[in-house]
């Protein structure tokens, strides 16, 4: 019998940890966008290594007056269209969110500031391929990126682009979609339709409702060819959940489909199936915090081992054992910036899978 060759996938480049830099630098300008939007641009020290990010990407910003850890956003700005070791980025206010409460309390031009990045795989697909591209809320700062890049290509595609908000003043960045739809490739279409929930009855002529039914009804109950179409959703998980609902129903197939997702701390954090692992340590090379992803000895249960309450570590001439064991994702210390998901080339880290707190095998701690 012919022996069975085991191949070890590849790890997905446009995120390897190679490019993932860690740069101090001082926020250079804010402006208010909306009410509840601003936009930051933030500059690099002298002698810092370049992000060379990629359109769609995003990154983590830490400032150390502002919280006890970073946050993550999404690249606002095609790399191409930044100023020289400059990045923008455009932040919601949250209620009690300590980052964004922190920076709409005042002008902070001239805070020091960490930089991250660049992390995640929300990237244009190189194909003629027609794009559709849905946002909401902030999530315009990853589509509007990904459009100035491939208006900057003049790539030869159709685009549908379609914007979900509540009210006409959380509308924002008008100007530099009408700039793009004037660039794009005059051979081929660029539609932009802003879509309104909470504005019947106000005197708003364009669309309302909740973008994924207005998708629905408005074009792919019409004969929009959506399943010839490249679909990027960005923005809250509600309105990405109702999207691919739609365009799963739809019979687009799920590899036709990119999104990102903009969790917070309320959404559940991803866990490690570490029998799926193949100790590549992408998610280790990726991860934002030093002690988001840690490698575990034990984990200490009570009641008979029925509840987790809490681990050892491993450390170096302390803990027996090889050098891997178990890889752990502290919730308390992950910021669900989902970079580990995204590194993972085995899908064995997901916020689906069940956190047992259970090591794979038992590692002697010595005294």
């Amino acid at each position: 019998m012919a022996a069975v060759r085991h191949v070890l996938p590849t790890p997905d480049r446009h995120i390897h940890s190679s490019r993932v830099q860690v740069n101090q630098a001082t926020i250079v300008k804010t402006e208010k966008l909306t009410h509840d939007t601003m936009e930051i641009v933030v500059r690099c020290d002298p002698g810092s290594a370049p992000l060379n990010a990629v359109a769609g990407q995003y990154a983590t910003l830490f400032a150390s007056a502002a919280s006890q850890r970073p946050r993550a956003y999404s690249f606002a700005k095609a790399p191409e269209n930044e100023a020289d070791n400059e990045y923008t980025f455009f932040v919601r206010l949250v209620h009690g969110g300590e980052f964004s409460g922190w920076l709409f309390a005042k002008d902070r031009s001239g805070e020091p500031i960490r930089l991250s990045g660049p992390l995640g795989k929300f990237i244009l697909d190189y194909t003629d391929r027609p794009m559709l591209c849905v946002a909401g809320g902030s999530g315009m700062s990853a589509i509007l990126a990904l459009l100035q890049h491939a208006s900057n290509l003049m790539v030869p595609r159709d685009c549908l682009f379609l914007y979900g908000a509540r009210t006409q003043r959380d509308l924002y960045c008008l100007d530099e979609i009408e700039r793009i739809e004037s660039e794009w490739n005059r051979k081929h279409r660029f539609e932009f339709v802003p879509v309104l929930s909470d504005e019947q009855g106000t005197g708003w002529g364009g669309a309302t409702g909740f973008v994924s039914d207005f998708l629905k009804k408005a074009y792919l109950d019409k004969g929009y060819d959506v399943k010839n179409s490249k679909a990027y959703f960005c923005g809250p998980p509600p309105m990405i959940n109702a999207g691919l609902a739609v365009l799963t129903a739809a019979g687009v197939a799920q590899r036709d489909i990119s999104y990102d997702k903009f969790e917070d701390m309320t959404s559940p954090a991803p866990v490690i199936d570490n029998s799926m692992c193949v100790v590549c340590d992408e998610c280790l090379l990726v991860k934002p915090v030093e002690n988001c992803i840690v490698e575990v000895a034990n984990f200490h249960t009570v009641k008979s081992g029925e509840a987790f309450a809490g681990y050892e570590r491993i450390e170096p001439a302390q803990t027996a054992g090889l050098y891997y064991n178990t890889l752990y994702i502290d919730e308390k210390e992950c910021i669900r910036c989902f970079a580990c998901v995204e590194s993972c080339p085995v899908g064995a880290i997901s916020p689906q899978f069940k956190n047992e707190g259970r090591a794979l095998r038992n590692v002697v701690i010595r005294s």
